[in-house]
């Protein structure tokens, strides 16, 4: 029955447009102003986003709730953007903490989940009033009992568990023995079953529901089902050993597809496929909050990149484009072979239109290779489907559209490159700069270069 649904879902799936915020006169006049490469964000289009996915999810009878995870881009006028739409924040780690506390972010809108869940990093969480807490291991449990403790906080506790289905996906989270979380059942500890009946045990802490995470760019949602069936069986065995068991919130984590090179389903058609179930469980079991988890889905879309190409080279009928960026800022080139969606946009600049009776502009070569200015040979960029590099030359623009995911917070030195500057246009159509670019002195200075 699901396959059949999923069938019918892929057949209605058409290539989604990339999203355009700028016109070729204002990409001229940023590049101009600010130089090459530069990121550009969409405000307008980080609320669309999250509206997008929250309305998925209204077949379901019950509260949602979407939690941004800021480990997909935490440039603070993006978490102020979703501030303002009251969102919650999914934070792993104290730095990105740090980043809200600075936001003046509400506690109470922070699900915090933690890899390595140590005891002095709880401590911190708990004194800085956040309530709600995922654990993912028997040891995690223990440390966040003993900062309960310390602090005199009686946190919100949800189990991460990992569900052991299979995934069809760009990036898989969920398989057996994986990283994170805990399976459902077994002898050992570290299960969700142990985990939850030590909960209820505990005089410091509440047990809230549970937490999991199946992927990155999921194609095939079957496996949704799957793991709501599995976590079925789990709370049916609880229920029979645990008398006043309940759960108030479910987390199903993210996995909600963004266009880079292949059709997609929108949020609605994903979440189609299992909502049923997520109203079964919720009329089984007691209503509770539906949290849907999404980094990738809410800001990939919102972002692009200015490139230039600074050089050619041609031979046979190959064509080698240079640009004078490299994976150091869209590091997913490299790392998942990502094929972001690009654009040719031509540069009014008098000096390259001097180029134009240049022979190899008008050369016709069958096939177009994009590469960044780092001595490295995976510095190559996939070319989407749907991207047109007929035009090319030197001086042209290039835009990678859907970068706004893990691009910036992965922006890295090599080669001495520095970071380049990021602008938003805001809700009122105009540019800001929200952050500068780095130069070269201030890179010699991070590296320790005035260190005795």
């Amino acid at each position: 029955m699901v396959e059949n649904v999923l069938q019918v879902f892929q057949n209605k799936v058409t290539l989604h447009n990339t999203k355009r915020f700028v016109s070729d006169k204002e990409i001229n006049n940023l590049a101009e102003r600010y130089g090459t490469p530069l990121y550009l964000i969409d405000e307008k289009t980080l609320h669309n986003k999250l509206l997008e996915l929250h309305n998925a999810y209204k077949g379901f009878q019950g509260d949602v709730k979407i939690a941004y995870s800021v480990k997909a881009n935490f440039n603070p006028s993006i978490l102020k953007t979703f501030m303002k739409d009251g969102i919650t924040f999914d934070l792993t780690s104290l730095g990105e903490l740090y980043f809200i506390k600075q936001l003046k972010g509400n506690p109470e809108n922070i699900v915090y989940t933690s890899v390595t869940e140590e005891l002095e990093e709880y401590i911190e969480v708990l004194k800085n009033g956040i309530k709600r807490i995922v654990v993912s291991s028997y040891y995690g449990f223990i440390n966040l009992s003993k900062a309960a403790n310390i602090i005199n906080i009686r946190p919100k506790i949800m189990v991460r568990i990992n569900p052991e289905v299979g995934v069809k996906a760009e990036v898989r989270a969920s398989y057996r023995n994986g990283k994170f979380g805990v399976p459902l059942n077994g002898g050992k500890i570290d299960s969700a079953y142990l985990i939850v009946k030590s909960i209820y045990n505990s005089s410091l802490l509440d047990f809230e529901g549970f937490h999991f995470h199946l992927g990155s760019q999921i194609t095939n949602f079957a496996c949704y089902v799957n793991a709501l069936e599995r976590l079925n069986s789990l709370i049916n065995k609880l229920k029979k050993e645990i008398n006043n068991f309940s759960i108030n919130t479910l987390d199903i984590g993210g996995g909600t597809p963004v266009f880079y090179n292949d059709p997609v389903p929108t949020p609605a058609e994903m979440a189609s496929i299992y909502i049923g179930k997520l109203n079964n469980l919720a009329s089984c079991h007691g209503n509770f909050t539906l949290m849907i988890e999404s980094g990738r889905f809410l800001v990939a879309e919102s972002s692009i990149m200015v490139s230039k190409v600074v050089n050619t080279k041609e031979y046979n009928d190959h064509k080698i484009v240079i640009l004078d960026t490299g994976y150091h800022l869209l590091l997913d080139a490299a790392l998942l072979k990502q094929e972001y969606p690009q654009e040719v946009i031509l540069c009014h600049n008098d000096i390259y239109e001097m180029n134009s009776n240049d022979k190899r502009k008008h050369s016709t070569v069958k096939n177009i290779h994009l590469v960044g200015r780092l001595c490295d040979t995976l510095d190559v960029f996939p070319i989407s489907k749907v991207s047109d590099m007929s035009d090319t030359n030197v001086g042209n623009y290039i835009l990678f559209y859907n970068i706004g995911a893990y691009s910036l917070v992965f922006n890295m030195p090599f080669h001495c490159q520095t970071k380049p500057p990021v602008l938003m246009k805001t809700i009122d159509d105009n540019f800001k700069l929200i952050r500068k670019g780095t130069s070269h002195e201030e890179l010699f200075i991070e590296e320790g270069g005035l260190l005795s």
